[in-house]
């Protein structure tokens, strides 16, 4: 997909030296070049800087040869640097212990006072409105959201190759679960359910959302899962949000 989020390893060719943004280049590597970061919070979806609500329900494609697992740097609550890999290629990111900043006493804290590592595990999964064409990316160090995109990668990893030069269609759904400490209650964590599929070639051409829906498999065993989620009403292929 030409026109879907790539990995970038630079901020990109700078027109003039003076103009140059190192905040806005990192945010730009960090990102994959995505303007609209999805945000998920208390069971619902946001995105852009004004929070516009994503619906529950909506329909995204889904970049899976675009998403990453990896680590990314923060230093004044500013991305600094990054080292990401993409999942297709099957190279595991590097483990912590080999990216430095081992100096606890020289790392920020957090509100309580703590050490903070600057360096935080980092799951990116590039989305796509298949009306629209609107790219966004959904960009997570949760517990909830890395486990929402394994859970994606799971269910996609068991059927993507009885489908050649199709995207999988993904839609926006919630869940929750008791938190071991029962003093946080009940933590809701963000479901990419997998509904259909769409034309790599139809998705270039901006025609992939006149396509009909298409049977999925059973949903295989231990993969999150919104029960019927597809059959709830206002569930269809909103991407106008």
């Amino acid at each position: 997909m030409s026109n879907v989020p790539t990995t970038q390893t630079t901020g990109g060719a700078v027109a003039n030296p003076d103009d140059y943004n190192p905040y806005a280049a990192c945010g730009e590597q960090a990102t994959g070049g995505a303007r609209n970061i999805i945000k998920f919070r208390k069971g619902r979806y946001f995105y852009s800087q004004d929070d516009i609500e994503i619906p529950v329900g909506t329909r995204l494609i889904a970049n899976m040869a675009g998403a990453k697992v990896g680590w990314v740097r923060w230093w004044d609550g500013r991305p600094t640097d990054e080292v990401m890999a993409l999942i297709a290629d099957g190279v595991a990111p590097p483990r912590r212990s080999e990216l430095g900043d081992d100096d606890r006493s020289q790392w920020e804290t957090d509100d309580r006072g703590d050490p903070k590592d600057p360096w935080q595990f980092t799951n990116h999964l590039p989305l796509k409105g298949p009306e629209t064409g609107d790219e966004f990316l959904f960009a997570t160090s949760t517990r909830g959201g890395i486990g929402a995109i394994g859970a994606c990668a799971k269910t996609y990893g068991t059927v993507y190759r009885q489908k050649p030069g199709k995207l999988p269609v993904v839609e926006l759904q919630a869940s929750d679960y008791a938190h071991p400490n029962k003093a946080y209650g009940r933590v809701d964590v963000p479901v990419f359910e997998l509904v259909d599929w769409v034309d790599e070639v139809d998705l270039l051409s901006g025609e992939a959302g006149d396509q009909a829906g298409e049977d999925l498999p059973s949903e295989p065993e231990g993969t999150t899962s919104a029960a019927d989620s597809a059959n709830r009403p206002g569930a269809g292929r909103r991407t106008r949000f």
